[in-house]
């Protein structure tokens, strides 16, 4: 049951009730002035009675007056709420935190009932009908499993859900088991549907668009309560059922079948899983003990947020008066007020909104009125023993089938190889891809594979994407566009391929590679016109016709030898972290020349030697103190002990200095006469 508030359970309840529509389509909605009615059809299982696994459809039938184009496959979901707005304060008697009611009035909480792609559309007058179904139709596509087998349920599961975009709540519980091989052959829904019967249950697409889990168990409780006011009519179409023995096909094409418990036909529920064992069949009888419904035909007031699958209480009237009664005292099980109530199950609901809503419930299960001893007649009989010697279209056997569309195909249980054989094609696949076939257009055989063989004489042409050959390989002629890898072999024409590895001896007169060239030695011989390098990124060496260079890990050019054209010089640079020119050696005929762009550090542990003279151009040169140069402080010291003994010591100078008055009359003249001299 979807979950509602209480507002709206109340209001389903009122005979005055009011219903709200509308309808959404991508980013448009349509209101009740374009929706004329439409019919929501739910259910868990489409035969007369009770099955499990299965995986139906829900279907929706919508009359919309709209000029609008609805694009194919368009997703609709249709709402309900209650209308409120003839709510009086009397009325309203519910908690005040759960009264989620505007002031302005309007309605409770729009309900989705369920999210449903157009599947087929009719103009009928001014009026379009959409036939529209759940999300599961878009998993009836053939299941090709990418796992590794054998596989868990859930893993298997997971994968499908994954590959299809849908979501589970809580409700899917599924036990362990395992897989063997994968169950090729099967649509992708009925595998989803197996794995539920694993579990004893049924899967539908809730009214959310999430899948969910109906899980058929004893002893459980009721979701719905219903009284007489709730229902028009209600009748029992068969006596209460129940199942006490389980038959569990896992081979149809031969009948094969695990069984469980025991019991009559009325009591034996059939369920069909490829992969099922007798711990299956056994934990599904366990699951059952205890379950029992009673099969109904009911119309019913529209509940909307009822599910496929929930178990319902009912109450009927049928009391009598005493005269009436025919029954023996103690077996009248009459209650005093003549009130019996029963449980069921929602196995089938329809429901129909034309302004008011409806809803038509289904609980069906086989009449146990039938023959218990079975005679096939001579036609039956026929049948019977035709069946088992014919070989029939869309049947497998070990794999291989026949049809009128392909003719006859083989797959393997784990989908990863498949083989289709008919006058249009002959075709061997890799999982989905062409392996080795026959191209009927060019009459040519094609493989697209690795070609190995221990040895092999190849006179036309060879050509191959990859390859790896453990014999000799003799070909005239080859062209490779891939991979070649050989233990040793001879070619005696010539020989082109993309890339290679060899692991022997390779030997030829002359050869072309426009791809890869991998060897651990490569001995003797010229290579011209290649780039050298030790590796491909990060820190490496490299040789080409532009010179030879060093890189630090990040890449950056740190040393390289190159020829300056500009300059007719040949030089080596040395770079810096940021890729900038720090240094370079360069030279020609008449000039060489150590540059730097950074503080230069000349030093020497040994001494520095200067052949010839040194020119600084100029240049003032700090720090050279005559002691570091050898002879120069004897030297300087020899001359000054010459200049000294020229000195001329006790020579005396005479000086005068004239009468003057600083340029002011009224001073009086001054005059000073000395003398000077030195030591």
């Amino acid at each position: 049951m979807y979950p509602i508030s209480a507002v709206y359970a109340d209001y389903l309840k009122r005979h005055d009730r009011e219903f709200k529509v509308k309808l959404q389509v991508g980013a448009v909605t349509y209101d009740d002035t374009s929706i004329v009615d439409f019919t929501i059809d739910n259910a868990l299982s489409l035969t007369d009675g009770l099955a499990i696994g299965t995986t139906n459809l829900s279907e929706l039938k919508i009359k919309l007056r709209t000029q609008d184009e609805i694009p194919s496959n368009a997703m609709m979901v249709p709402y309900l709420a209650m209308d409120t707005g003839g709510l009086a304060w009397n009325q309203a008697a519910y908690p005040w935190n759960q009264a989620a009611i505007t002031w302005a009035g309007g309605g409770t909480e729009w309900l989705p009932l369920g999210e449903f792609y157009v599947d087929s559309r009719e103009r009928v007058n001014d009026v379009w009908v959409y036939t529209c179904y759940d999300k599961l139709v878009y998993a009836d596509v053939p299941y090709v499993s990418g796992l590794s087998y054998p596989a868990t349920h859930k893993a298997v599961w997971d994968e499908i859900c994954t590959r299809l975009g849908y979501t589970y709540d809580s409700s899917v519980q599924i036990r362990a088991g395992t897989i063997t091989a994968a169950p090729t052959g099967y649509s992708c829904r009925q595998v989803l549907g197996f794995i539920a019967a694993a579990n004893t249950a049924c899967l539908f697409a809730g009214k959310d668009g999430v899948l969910r889990f109906k899980r058929f168990r004893g002893g459980t409780a009721p979701v719905i309560q219903m009284t007489s006011a709730d229902y028009v009519r209600v009748r029992q179409t068969n006596p209460v059922k129940s199942y006490t023995r389980v038959v569990l096909t896992y081979d149809t094409e031969e009948g094969n079948a695990y069984e469980s418990g025991s019991g009559d036909e009325n009591h034996t529920l059939y369920v069909t899983i490829p992969f099922g064992t007798q711990a299956m069949a056994d934990q599904i009888r366990v699951d059952l003990a205890g379950f029992s419904y009673t099969p109904i035909s009911m119309e019913s007031r529209g509940f909307p947020h009822f599910d496929q699958g929930d178990e319902l209480q009912f109450e009927r009237y049928e009391g009598k008066t005493w005269l009436d009664t025919q029954t023996p005292w103690a077996a009248t099980e009459t209650p005093w007020d003549g009130v019996m109530r029963y449980r069921s199950i929602i196995l089938r609901q329809v429901m129909s909104f034309k302004g008011g809503l409806k809803l038509s419930i289904e609980a069906p299960s086989v009449s146990e009125q039938q023959s218990e001893f079975k005679v096939d007649g001579a036609l039956t009989t026929a049948i019977n023993a035709l069946n088992k010697s014919v070989v029939k279209q869309g049947k497998l056997y070990y794999g291989a089938s026949l049809s009128r569309e392909t003719g006859l195909t083989i797959d393997r249980s784990d989908g990863k190889a498949r083989a289709v054989l008919n006058a249009d094609e002959l075709t061997f696949y890799r999982g989905s891809d062409k392996a080795l076939w026959f191209d009927v257009a060019n009459n040519k055989y094609r493989f697209s594979g690795t070609l190995e063989a221990a040895d092999g004489v190849f006179s036309g042409s060879l050509s191959a994407a990859t390859g790896t050959f453990r014999g000799s390989l003799q070909a005239a002629t080859g062209t490779f566009s891939g991979d070649l890898s050989a233990a040793g072999g001879t070619f005696r024409g010539n020989l082109s391929a993309a890339g290679g590895t060899f692991s022997g001896a390779l030997q030829a007169a002359s050869g072309s590679f426009s791809g890869q060239i991998t060897a651990s030695t490569i001995q003797g011989g010229t290579i011209t016109g290649a780039l050298v390098r030790t590796s491909a990124t990060g820190a490496r060496v490299e040789l080409d016709a532009g010179g030879w260079r060093t890189f630090d890990g990040g890449g950056t050019k740190r040393i390289g030898i190159t020829l300056d054209t500009s300059y007719g010089m040949s030089a080596i640079n040395w770079y810096g972290e940021s890729g900038g020119v720090s240094g370079a050696i360069n030279g020609q005929d008449a000039l060489f020349q150590i540059l730097a762009n950074a503080p230069m550090l000349i030093q020497s542990f040994r001494g520095i030697q200067f052949g010839g003279s040194v020119d600084f151009g100029g240049v003032s040169v700090y720090g050279l103190t005559p002691d570091k140069v050898v002879g120069l402080s004897q030297q300087l010291q020899a001359l000054w002990d010459a200049l000294n003994n020229k000195s001329d010591k006790g020579h005396v100078h005479s000086y005068t200095v004239p009468s003057h008055n600083h340029g002011n009359a009224a001073n009086q003249n001054f005059s000073y006469s000395g003398s000077t001299g030195s030591a």
